[in-house]
């Protein structure tokens, strides 16, 4: 849980976060510059996606420490939590606060397609593009942008796709030449076979590592 007081009483803050709370971490980066004090940002991982290149100060991501730090804050918040919490402390948000925020909504929600977004989401998105978020970049970079290795690695895995139980179970493989050849992660193969789940009839996705036939991925169509 952040404290904001925390924040307000130190003088260095380092704001440590994983990918996952990458657009929080930006957001509360500027919340701490506009308290005019010195903060850093610190990513736990340094292969970070290029699609979030477009976030403020994302050109200030290091990934060593920062010894002179008097706090340090590890990041776990959600951008719907870190919305909230300014909300609940009458904190005004300026477009870079609101661009990050925003972006968080998209990546959280898969771009407002869970089956867990209601009112209140659209609710909130609608005060951060009430708050300049720069909404038409959060879509193009995050929903609309994919890196070459990616799509290497697609034509790769569609080669493999199969259709069982009636259509209603699809199943691809992947194995450890494909991301050689492709220069994908993991992370992209599972965005993949989330594209299967699009397939007519089809209620459950199978990502199958060919090398031993074990199960890396399965997931479930979301009713």
């Amino acid at each position: 849980m952040i404290l904001l007081q925390d924040i307000q009483n130190a003088k260095h803050i380092v704001i440590k976060f994983d990918v996952e709370y990458l657009t929080s971490a930006c957001a509360l980066y500027t919340y701490a510059l506009q308290l005019h004090k010195k903060v850093s940002l610190l990513c736990t991982k340094t292969d970070i996606d290029n699609r979030f290149s477009f976030l403020p100060w994302f050109e200030k991501i290091k990934h060593s420490g920062y010894s002179s730090a008097d706090f340090i804050l590890e990041l776990s918040t959600s951008a719907l939590e870190l919305y909230e919490l300014f909300e609940k402390n009458s904190i005004k948000l300026n477009q870079k606060m609101a661009t990050a925020l925003y972006a968080g909504l998209l990546v959280e929600t898969d771009g407002f397609k869970n089956s867990n977004v209601n009112g209140m989401i659209f609710a909130v998105a609608k005060q951060l593009i009430d708050a300049k978020a720069d909404y038409k970049a959060c879509t193009r970079y995050i929903l609309n942008t994919k890196s070459l290795a990616y799509l290497r690695l697609k034509s790769l895995m569609l080669k493999s796709i199969l259709l069982k139980e009636n259509a209603t179970l699809v199943m691809m493989s992947v194995s450890d030449n494909d991301f050689k050849a492709s220069g994908a992660k993991l992370d992209d193969a599972y965005d993949i076979l989330q594209e299967g789940l699009t397939l007519l009839h089809v209620e459950e996705a199978l990502l199958i590592k060919e090398e031993n036939k074990t199960i890396l991925k399965r997931i479930k169509k979301e009713i």
